[in-house]
C-alpha cells in the first residue's frame, strides 16, 4: 500500500515528465532546428545520448571520435529524424585531425553553432608510479586537443558571425574537491587535467566578456557515470551512478537556457555521492 509521499512522488514525477515533454523539448525544436552541433566523443555514452537528442531535435550534428563505426551504424539508425548527424573520424591529440574537421565543417556545413567538448581520458596512474608518456597521454586528449578544438571552433563563430554560440565542457567535480581518499576510479592526472581545463575556460569567459560577445562558456561537472571508462570498476565495486542519458538531459536543459542567461558551472552527481 503506497503512503501518502509516495503518492506524492509519483505524482510529481508524472506531472514534471508531462512538462518536460510539453514545454521543454517544443522549445529546444524551435531554437535549434537546422542548427549545427559538434560534439567530441560521440560514439558511446554521454556523447552518443546528446547526438541523438540533438538529432532528434532538428539539429545537424558532427560527431567525432578516434573510430566512427559505431557513429555511422547510429547515423543510419537516425536517418528519419528531423535532424542528421554527420560521423567523422578525429583524433583530438592530433591538429591536423582537428584542422581537418573544422574545414570538413565549414566546407559543408558553414558554421558551428554549439560545440560539446564531451571525450575525455583517464589512465590509472600517479606522480610516482606513472610515465610521462601517460601523463602526456592524458593532457594532449583533456586538455591541449580540447583548448585546440574550442579555439579553432571559435575562430569559424567569429569569422561566419555567429555570437550566440554555445561552447559546453563536460567536465569531472573532481577538481572542485582534492580527491584524497576519492571512492572514484580517478587518477591524479585526470584531476589535474580538469582543474586546468576549469581554470582555462574561466579564463575564456573574462576574454570573451572583454570583447562583448554573447558566445557561452559553460562547465558541465560531473560525478561518477556508468561510461565504458567506468564499467569494469563498477562491476567490481557496485554502487549508484549517474546514467548516461541523465546527464544528456541536463546538458539539454542548459543548451536551452535564453541567450541573456549563462549557466557558468552544472554540478551533476548521484545521490549519496560525496566526492
Amino acid at each position: 500500500m503506497l503512503r501518502n509521499s509516495d503518492k506524492f512522488c509519483n505524482f510529481s514525477s508524472t506531472v514534471l515528465s508531462r512538462l518536460i515533454t510539453q514545454i521543454k523539448y517544443p522549445k529546444m525544436e524551435q531554437r535549434w532546428t537546422d542548427k549545427i552541433a559538434l560534439i567530441t566523443g560521440a560514439n558511446t555514452g554521454i556523447g552518443k545520448y546528446l547526438v541523438e537528442s540533438l538529432v532528434n531535435n532538428g539539429m545537424k550534428v558532427v560527431g567525432i571520435a578516434p573510430q566512427v563505426d559505431k557513429m555511422k551504424t547510429l547515423a543510419e539508425e537516425l536517418k528519419s529524424k528531423s535532424g542528421k548527424l554527420f560521423p567523422l573520424q578525429c583524433d583530438l591529440s592530433n591538429q591536423n585531425d582537428v584542422m581537418r574537421v573544422l574545414e570538413w565543417v565549414e566546407k559543408n556545413l558553414g558554421t558551428m553553432d554549439i560545440l560539446i567538448n564531451n571525450a575525455a581520458s583517464n589512465i590509472d596512474i600517479s606522480l610516482l608510479s606513472g610515465e610521462l608518456e601517460d601523463w602526456k597521454k592524458m593532457f594532449d586528449m583533456n586538455f591541449l586537443g580540447l583548448s585546440y578544438m574550442t579555439k579553432e571552433a571559435l575562430k569559424l563563430m567569429k569569422k561566419k558571425g555567429t555570437d550566440n554560440g554555445i561552447i559546453a565542457n563536460i567536465n569531472d567535480a573532481s577538481w572542485l574537491k582534492a580527491p584524497i581518499n576519492s571512492d572514484r576510479p580517478i587518477s591524479p592526472a585526470y584531476v589535474a587535467s580538469k582543474f586546468a581545463l576549469n581554470f582555462l575556460m574561466e579564463s575564456l569567459r573574462s576574454e570573451l566578456a572583454q570583447l562583448e560577445s554573447n558566445i557561452k562558456v559553460m562547465s558541465i561537472n560531473l560525478g561518477l557515470v556508468e561510461t565504458e571508462m567506468t564499467a569494469q570498476w563498477l562491476k567490481e565495486n557496485p554502487r549508484l551512478a549517474l546514467k548516461p542519458k541523465d546527464v544528456s538531459d541536463c546538458i539539454l536543459f542548459a543548451l536551452q537556457s535564453p541567450d541573456s542567461v549563462l549557466i557558468k558551472e552544472m554540478v551533476i552527481s548521484p545521490v549519496r555521492e560525496t566526492m
